[in-house]
């Protein structure tokens, strides 16, 4: 009898796992964006706004400076295609966030993107620092780089290779070379 109080104690005082809210999933986020006009009525920031299947209010809002404001307001569709939230730019097997923030077209062309990582322990998606200042970055899920070239002098042509280090990017590689070569 004493065995079979100490087992209906034992179970009626076992404490039951804790329930944890498991914060929305990376796939549970869908995103609009616009743009936001100056003074003079020409658009020069854009902004996303983040929803999930959870809220319909939206639980992430960012505004980015856009490199060059525009001559027109485009419409939705267009703004759409100026985020990106299908590559995975950390190589971590989760979609990032990449917004188009313009293309700088004077003496060389150099498209601009702000970053956003998924950080699965927070469920939410974090600000790369600096991504911006990267001209024309291209992904290498395969080497899990990024790889960056601009033309930086009349006849030369600049290229960085970026990867991961945490949350940080670092350039492992700069090489320079003559645009004009025929072996390139």
């Amino acid at each position: 009898m004493t065995g079979l109080l100490i087992l209906l104690w034992t179970c009626a005082h076992a404490q039951e796992p804790q329930q944890t809210n498991p914060g929305p999933q990376r796939s549970d986020f869908r995103f609009e964006a616009s743009f936001i006009t100056d003074g003079d009525d020409y658009p020069s920031r854009i902004a996303v706004k983040g929803y999930t299947t959870q809220h319909s209010s939206p639980c992430m809002e960012v505004e980015h400076e856009l490199v060059e404001r525009l001559a027109g307001t485009p419409g939705a569709d267009v703004a759409a295609i100026w985020v990106d939230d299908e590559i995975d730019i950390n190589f971590d097997g989760f979609p990032d966030l990449l917004i188009f923030i313009g293309r700088n077209s004077v003496g060389r062309i150099e498209d601009y993107y702000a970053a956003y990582v998924w950080d699965e322990e927070n469920k939410c998606l974090a600000l790369v620092p600096g991504f911006d200042e990267i001209p024309n970055p291209e992904f290498h899920a395969d080497s899990k780089t990024i790889t960056s070239s601009t033309r930086t002098d009349a006849a030369e042509k600049t290229t960085w290779t970026y990867v991961w280090d945490g949350w940080q990017l670092e350039i492992i590689d700069e090489k320079i070379s003559n645009l004009f070569d025929d072996d390139e």
